[in-house]
């Protein structure tokens, strides 16, 4: 059974509560990875354990995201959303408590499971309120507002610093400003009801591209996030030069995100897809000769940031575009999978090339990925143009 359409007034309602929700949770997001990375760092931890500790969150994202479809169908959106922030201030206020090891494992995988519940219900609530004709834009305003979150993370950071308490007891607060937005909309946010029309898997063949387009992003996102700050460190930057690249790169997926929204709405969506790809290689290898020369960096890392973001953008509004309801669901779920896919490839992969090709692992490593995942858009685009 289909849920009844939301008047004008509650749909912006819930598009104002979903996207402030998500900009304090990619705050936390973009303050806790360079934090616990720097932490670490300053242990004495090697790069490759620095990416295996990211990756925990990651893992709990593949593990927890095939279950939620169930849920949100039966309870809502809105409901999850609030439990798993509550989830996430008790394990994130934890850390400094029980420094060991072993225990930031256990509790990084928590907030990876909270974590988990928050994307895939945040990425389908939008694209269950937003209307076709402008999906592209709404996707967009979704998607800069997240940006914005991860742009501020790291300015918060060099703000606290990475020692004592004060990153923690600031995030902690965050996270209870972004539950209150949620509680304005419980009584109308939508639940995705109805039954799915295929198993979990399936859902990647009717969407690859788009799959494979978010796995891209995740990477590289959680690759840059964890070691950009230790990469701009290596190459002469000071630590708070360093979080400032982030900063930057936040800031570039914010500025550019109206006008790939806007261009997702009257172009092909695979051409975009295959121009963004592209441009990543390009601006991957470009990296090592610019990362240390200010202010060309800080250029730099806003197109980076600009065309990386525009790809998850693209990929959302392809997925909004196919399914609704309890399909809807059940492909943002996949969507969470290959997100958390992606966020386990992409620190691995940066701390071994961190590791093993320095200093300029970093940009390597992503320039190989994006390139190893460019022929796909690139021949969906000229399969389409060709009529097949």
């Amino acid at each position: 059974m289909d849920e009844a359409p939301l008047s004008l007034v509650d749909r912006r309602r819930n598009l104002i509560a979903v996207t402030a929700a998500m900009t304090a949770t990619s705050l936390i997001y973009g303050l806790s990875v360079p934090l616990l990375s720097l932490i670490l760092q300053d242990r004495g931890i090697s790069g490759t354990l620095i990416g295996t500790q990211a990756a925990v969150q990651s893992v709990a994202i593949l593990l927890i995201s095939p279950f939620l479809p169930r849920y949100m169908s039966k309870i809502g959106p809105a409901i999850l959303m609030l439990a798993s922030i509550l989830v996430s201030l008790v394990a994130f206020l934890l850390l400094p408590f029980f420094p060991s090891m072993l225990a930031w494992f256990v509790l990084r995988f928590t907030i990876g499971a909270a974590g988990a519940v928050l994307w895939v219900c945040g990425e389908a609530w939008i694209n269950q309120i937003a209307e076709d004709s402008t999906r592209g834009r709404v996707v967009a305003i979704y998607s800069m507002a997240v940006s914005a979150g991860f742009a501020l993370g790291p300015a918060v950071l060099s703000m606290t610093g990475s020692d004592g308490f004060a990153p923690f007891i600031v995030s902690g607060a965050v996270m209870l400003l972004s539950a209150l937005p949620l509680l304005m909309v419980l009584h109308n946010a939508p639940c995705l009801a109805g039954e799915r029309s295929g198993t979990l898997p399936g859902y990647f063949r009717l969407a690859p591209v788009a799959m494979l387009l978010c796995a891209l992003f995740a990477a590289a996102d959680g690759m840059l996030i964890s070691f950009l700050p230790l990469y701009g460190k290596d190459v002469g930057l000071s630590e708070g030069q360093a979080l400032y690249l982030i900063v930057l790169f936040g800031i570039g997926g914010i500025v550019g995100q109206i006008q790939i929204g806007w261009l997702a709405d009257r172009v092909d969506r695979m051409l975009l897809a295959t121009i963004c790809t592209f441009l990543i290689v390009l601006t991957s290898l470009v990296m090592p000769f610019v990362i240390s020369i200010q202010p060309w960096n800080l250029l730099y890392m806003l197109v980076l940031g600009a065309v990386l973001s525009g790809v998850y953008t693209i990929a959302l509004v392809i997925i909004g575009q196919q399914f609704k309801g309890a399909d809807l669901a059940a492909a943002s779920a996949l969507f969470g999978v290959m997100w958390g896919a992606g966020t386990v490839l992409g620190p691995q992969l940066g701390g071994l090339a961190y590791d093993f090709f320095p200093p300029h692992g970093i940009p390597l490593s992503l320039a190989v990925l994006t390139a190893m995942l460019l022929p796909f858009p690139m021949t969906a685009w000229l399969r389409r143009r060709a009529g097949r």
